[in-house]
């Protein structure tokens, strides 16, 4: 089950103030990962994908249900693949925008393992903060940053998760937190490798399952809903051809505008309110939507199919 639910303001388990969700990606189709970019560097065909959860079931690694990015080999569930030992493998999301987020910004990972021999599971967290001088990253400046992070003795962000908190059920996922504060107001990326380093090689090891990925807020610029959560609701989800929304009747109807993200940042569809709106278009993916009347803005999320 994902851990991301449907609403503006949203109580991140360990914090002490309601954070607003910024930005997410449940990595539940194929489509979650339009706009991330793959490096194969020993060219051996492994490497991260989007697709069901991997787990040992007693017997043999077999396919969950959940819909996750992942780092294993390209024949498992059934065998292993030449190269394992030597994986030098990268996946960069596109620009994630923080410029209007400040306070504590709160990166949140779902992560899980695949076999219960594994008492702990981690992935350092390279992120690149986009300049005037240089926008978009080259892979070489995130090769640079895991340079820099073990010449400093590791990274300086990680999703980790021990026998403490992993859960016993090899399908379900570890709420991972990491405190990006300092990215207040950038714009940035990030990226996650995968390799066999002979030192820290237990943060960067194969065979881990993402469940999903979210940064959260305390403080936005915009004028947010000051409640626990969205008054907006959607009345289907995942949704079809159509986006049927029953308003929060404190929003001005004849005043409010529905403004479509998806899950790189980008606006792909933006129209008054109305009770029924067609989003036949879009592609199959999951997206952020915002709901607003200039005084109270709303945020849900919603899967199209």
């Amino acid at each position: 089950m994902k851990k991301i639910l449907l609403s503006t303001i949203i109580l991140v388990s360990g914090l002490a103030s309601a954070q607003s969700l910024v930005w997410s990606n449940s990595f539940d189709s194929a489509a979650d990962l339009q706009g991330w970019t793959f490096h194969d560097l020993n060219s051996n065909g492994n490497g991260w994908v989007q697709g069901s959860n991997i787990y040992y079931n007693g017997t043999s690694l077999a396919y969950g249900t959940s819909g996750t990015l992942r780092y294993s080999i390209n024949l498992v569930p059934s065998g292993n693949a030449t190269g394992f030992a030597t994986e030098n493998d990268w996946i960069i999301s596109p620009q994630i925008d923080l410029t209007g987020a400040s306070g504590t910004i709160t990166l949140a990972g779902y992560i899980g393992r695949q076999r219960s021999t594994h008492t702990s599971v981690s992935r350092d967290v390279y992120i690149f903060v986009s300049t005037p001088q240089k926008p978009v990253p080259e892979l070489s400046d995130f090769q640079q940053l895991a340079t820099d992070a073990q010449n400093a003795g590791g990274a300086l962000y990680k999703f980790s998760a021990t026998t403490a908190n992993l859960p016993a059920d090899l399908t379900q996922f570890a709420e991972s937190l990491v405190n990006i504060s300092a990215f207040a107001g950038k714009k940035i990326y990030i990226g996650l490798w995968s390799n066999r380093i002979t030192s820290g090689a237990a943060s960067n090891s194969q065979n881990i399952n993402i469940d999903e990925m979210a940064i959260f807020a305390s403080v936005l610029k915009t004028n947010e809903v000051k409640a626990l959560k969205s008054l907006t609701k959607i009345t289907e989800n995942p949704v079809t051809e159509f986006l049927n929304l029953k308003l929060n009747p404190d929003l001005k109807e004849n005043k409010t505008d529905v403004i479509i993200y998806n899950m790189a940042g980008q606006k792909v569809y933006a129209a008054p309110y109305s009770k029924t709106m067609n989003v036949g278009g879009l592609p199959t993916g999951t997206y952020m939507g915002e709901v607003s009347d200039g005084s109270i803005t709303e945020r849900l999320k919603f899967i199209k199919k």
